[in-house]
């Protein structure tokens, strides 16, 4: 299944939990905080649309995040001396799951406007969708699933450098000519490295389309259904809403939480995302 894939932070959650397809989130990172869970409660009469399941036999992932900076510094002291240093401090993250077979779910049909409209209307999603700092919030519906079929390995390293040299030169004692001169340089590095296997069935990474306002100006290339109006009290209609994928831009422009990610290419036509592992 192509389009872009949100990777969990942790392997705890099973096809049974909180995140089920058609579940509706206040954002995409909070994948535990309901809004509404479309078919009961306030929900019960939005019917979903059916749901299909494919098998990705054989997939692994790994990914990774370096970051190295340094620091160079260099002075001379007129016929006396010249002395320079220089520091290199690097960190480096890397994540590898082993290989399982991957079922996927998702809707077989895409949702229809009158379903987006009764979604966006539910109270406690309206709620969510008029308490932004920057005009209307986007909610974010859960439309597909990947879920690992039997346990996999998780192995995380993280490991850190840390490099000093320092150079320096200047005329000998004594009145002999010529030059002398040292160097010295020292290194560090640390590594830890943690290893699991998970339960099987658990969610390893989902997908979601967004309900947000219509924006001014030419996007209509991003628009997965113009969907019906997000209607004000006495039934009044006020915006227009659309049902987009829930794309690296699309939560970029989410304002109101603004969250630290990577993004790596998988293929031509996917892209998975993950939070930084937190400091």
């Amino acid at each position: 299944m192509t389009g872009t894939w949100f990777l969990m932070q942790d392997f705890t959650f099973t096809a049974e939990g909180p995140l089920r397809l058609g579940q509706v989130l206040p954002h995409w990172t909070k994948h535990t905080t309901i809004l509404a869970a479309i078919g009961s409660d306030a929900a019960e009469d939005i019917v979903l649309p059916a749901i299909r399941t494919l098998v990705e036999p054989n997939h692994a992932h790994h990914q990774s995040k370096s970051r190295s900076d340094s620091l160079s510094l260099w002075a001379k002291f007129e016929g006396i001396a010249s002395g320079s240093t220089h520091t290199d401090i690097g960190k480096k993250h890397i994540r590898d799951y082993s290989k399982t077979d991957h079922e996927i779910r998702s809707f077989a049909d895409p949702l229809l406007p009158e379903k987006v409209t009764a979604i966006a209307n539910i109270p406690n999603v309206r709620k969510h969708i008029a308490s932004g700092m920057f005009g209307k919030r986007p909610v974010y519906i859960v439309l597909g699933l990947r879920i690992a079929t039997s346990s996999f390995t998780v192995t995380k390293e993280e490991s850190s450098s840390f490099t000093i040299e320092a150079k320096g030169s200047g005329p000998p004692l004594g009145t002999t000519p010529g030059e002398v001169g040292g160097r010295v340089k020292h290194d560090n590095v640390e590594r830890m490295t943690d290893s699991y296997d998970t339960a099987p069935g658990i969610v390893f990474a989902y997908q979601m389309y967004v309900i947000r306002n219509h924006r001014t100006g030419s996007e209509t290339e991003l628009f997965t259904h113009k969907s019906g109006f997000l209607t004000g009290e006495g039934g009044e209609q006020e915006e227009p809403l659309v049902l987009v994928d829930a794309t690296k831009e699309e939560i970029d422009d989410d304002l109101d939480e603004e969250v630290e990610y990577e993004s790596v290419q998988i293929g031509d036509d996917e892209l998975c995302i993950y939070l930084l592992p937190k400091k």
